[in-house]
């Protein structure tokens, strides 16, 4: 856990079990954490893990209905949306909503690229999922699809400039950006930023070090871009840097 006013990390409860790949996302004062599990497609996870940090503990939700790693989900008007990834078989376009009032998951509207290794964010109620891969690191894209969950209907939007899988996104004053990402041989230090009302995308200050499998989390105009590997494949570092947002 990172207090951001403080600088400093706390250890707290572990997982239930270890797991690579998951997606997660919080609301109301929880963290829930789906899914799981790609180097070996017979140890893909279908569990969701909710942490209360007012008691440090974790509980179980309901399962998804089928176990998917390297998938992406956000909450939107109370409903975790657990997209794409990859399940026993093929790379998933999957579309799943949870309801944490009644524990219980939906089928919504498919995905129309499936990919895995994705990254999503959600500006205005909408979910927007961006980049990732199709079948491994020599297939990175560039999609970017828009979710209304009101409507339960995508639609295809203008798309990343560059081509990146194992990236990491945030919104921040109703702006995405789009942090790094891998292909075969080396890693992206992009940050790409796209703004949903004109549908356009620019280039912003790239990070530092560049990486891939990494977290961005945003908070009072700032960005925080943790973790990741600095290397194609299965490096990892423990690096937190800021990037500070206009307003």
């Amino acid at each position: 856990m990172y207090d951001p006013i403080a600088d400093k990390w706390t250890s707290i409860a572990p997982l239930p079990q270890p797991l690579d790949h998951t997606a997660a996302a919080s609301y109301d004062g929880k963290l829930y954490v789906v899914g799981g599990g790609y180097l070996s497609r017979d140890a893909l996870s279908n569990k969701l893990f909710l942490y209360d940090p007012t008691t440090n503990k974790w509980t179980e939700g309901a399962s998804l209905p089928a176990a998917r790693g390297a998938l992406t989900a956000n909450f939107i008007n109370g409903i975790l949306y657990a997209v794409g990834g990859v399940d026993v078989s093929q790379t998933s376009n999957a579309n799943l909503a949870y309801d944490p009032k009644t524990n219980t998951w939906t089928e919504k509207a498919s995905m129309p690229t499936a990919r895995e290794h994705l990254t999503s964010a959600v500006v205005d109620g909408k979910l927007y999922v961006i980049g990732g891969r199709s079948a491994g690191m020599a297939a990175n894209l560039d999609a970017n699809e828009v979710y209304d969950p009101i409507k339960d209907r995508w639609t295809e939007l203008a798309p990343m400039p560059s081509k990146r899988g194992g990236l990491a996104s945030t919104a921040i004053n109703e702006t995405i950006y789009v942090f790094g990402g891998e292909e075969q041989s080396s890693t992206f230090n992009n940050n790409e930023k796209y703004d949903p009302k004109t549908n356009t995308w620019i280039s912003a200050q790239p990070m530092p070090t560049a990486r891939h499998g990494l977290a961005a989390v945003s908070t009072n105009d700032k960005i925080y871009v943790i973790g990741g590997g600095p290397e194609s494949g299965g490096s990892q570092t423990s690096l937190n840097e800021i990037f500070h947002s206009a307003k």
